[in-house]
């Protein structure tokens, strides 16, 4: 059965928010790790700016992948 990019947006993907410092340009940053530091970022002003950026980008990411016809990996198993 082929799964549709709502199914993946609606998993529970880990997500991590960490602070950009100051001397970066400061703000915060949204990753998600399972596709690497960089794969699905986003960043805003606020803790919630960043999430949302990183929503948006998750969408589109996700959403390329699968018109590509690649695999998106589903969040791992052993998270606690």
């Amino acid at each position: 059965m082929k799964k549709h990019l709502e199914y993946y947006l609606s998993l529970p993907y880990q997500v991590e928010v960490v602070p950009i410092p100051p001397h970066e340009g400061g703000g915060f940053m949204a990753r998600m790790p399972q596709f690497g530091v960089q794969g699905i970022i986003g960043d805003g002003e606020s803790p919630e700016e960043a999430l949302q950026d990183l929503a948006e980008n998750q969408r589109l990411r996700f959403a390329q992948y699968l018109e590509d016809g690649l695999d998106i990996p589903e969040p791992a198993a052993d998270r606690a």
